[in-house]
């Protein structure tokens, strides 16, 4: 058994030594139709036959889900929403602790727009967003941690995305976040 001062330490290293991590932006709405926003640095594409990807939600301090788990597991469906440096100081207010019946994009005044095949809606303005329904629920760990695999099932992007991912925000360890300014090409090797 790890003591707790050692997985203080486990958990900084983590933090620090798998950077950047690219952060899921994700949106969900409750049964009774609220938005909630929120942001999750465990995160990454599982497969692309088919597209799955898994995001790792933690619980609150009390146990409880998060909104963010709460919505998944009731409804199936959320959505991704890539991070761009403009959205960076929004994105990193919507992961507080907001009360489930309170929107973070309506507090933060940060538009929406429907998602084609999910109720969830998607942020606008954002490089993309991949819209996905629940595949698989895990949970994981001694916590545990909530860890869902979802399905792709309509991406929404700019086609600058597919050239180029300069501007993108990714987490670093702490309340650090990088941004993605330098690309190198190595396609000509």
């Amino acid at each position: 058994m790890v003591s707790e001062e050692n997985q203080k330490l486990i958990s900084k290293l983590i933090f620090s030594t798998i950077v950047p991590r690219p952060i899921a932006w994700i949106t969900t709405v409750s049964k009774e139709g609220a938005v909630n926003l929120a942001p999750f640095s465990f995160f990454n594409a599982v497969t692309t036959k088919p597209p799955l990807l898994f995001v790792s939600v933690g619980k609150r301090k009390d146990g409880s889900l998060k909104d963010t788990s709460r919505n998944i597991v009731e409804t199936g469906e959320f959505v991704v929403n890539v991070v761009s440096e403009e959205f960076l100081e929004k994105m990193h207010l919507s992961g507080k602790d907001f009360p489930p019946e309170v929107s973070e994009p309506e507090e933060l005044g940060i538009s929406l727009e429907s998602s084609e095949k999910v109720k969830p809606p998607r942020v606008k303005g954002v490089p993309a967003s991949l819209e996905c329904v629940l595949r698989e629920h895990l949970n994981l760990g001694s916590t545990p941690m909530d860890v869902f695999i979802g399905e792709v099932v309509s991406i929404t992007y700019s086609p600058e995305i597919l050239n180029s991912q300069r501007g993108i925000v990714g987490r670093l360890g702490g309340k650090r976040y990088c941004i993605v300014k330098n690309e190198v090409d190595l396609s000509n090797l």
